[in-house]
């Protein structure tokens, strides 16, 4: 599982977690699987981009979130559950999410319009096949991940 250290960094400040998969592609959709688990704040905000993260581009800056935390199914080579925080120079170098160059150009657009950090959050897809259901590793590493943003943020507004 992610690094508490690592969450919690990503979580200092206003956040958007920006959750981004295709739910008719079985572990594609564990983004907006996790979006819907996790639990907003004042200071912590979440939006469910679908497939299409380009569409919430202003929602995104209207909030002037201090970080941007994108979750993604990620392709890191491991087995299917796996999650990793990936730095965006890593994800510009090597592809690895269904949805690039979305991506990129998405948190390039946000970053030129806020003052603001990108964080990604990668779990690693057992398979993306359409129609299939998400794999058993992989819903029980979203919720294990939504579990911890919510104890994080929780544990920032006590």
């Amino acid at each position: 599982m992610l690094d508490e250290r690592i969450l919690k960094e990503m979580l200092s400040g206003r956040v958007v977690i920006a959750c981004v998969g295709n739910e008719l592609r079985a572990d594609d959709g564990v983004g907006p699987f996790v979006a819907g688990l996790i639990r907003e704040t004042p200071e912590l905000r979440v939006v469910n981009c679908g497939e299409t993260p380009e569409n919430y581009l202003s929602v995104i800056i209207r909030e002037n979130p201090e970080r941007v935390v994108v979750i993604d199914a990620v392709f890191l080579g491991g087995e299917p559950g796996d999650v990793r925080a990936i730095r965006k120079e890593d994800l510009d170098e090597g592809g690895y999410s269904t949805h690039m160059p979305t991506l990129s150009l998405f948190t390039d657009f946000v970053e030129s319009q806020i003052s603001t950090q990108t964080y990604f959050i990668g779990i690693q897809p057992g398979t993306v096949a359409f129609g299939e259901s998400m794999s058993p590793e992989v819903e029980k590493t979203g919720r294990d991940l939504a579990e911890m943003i919510n104890a994080v943020s929780a544990g920032r507004s006590a």
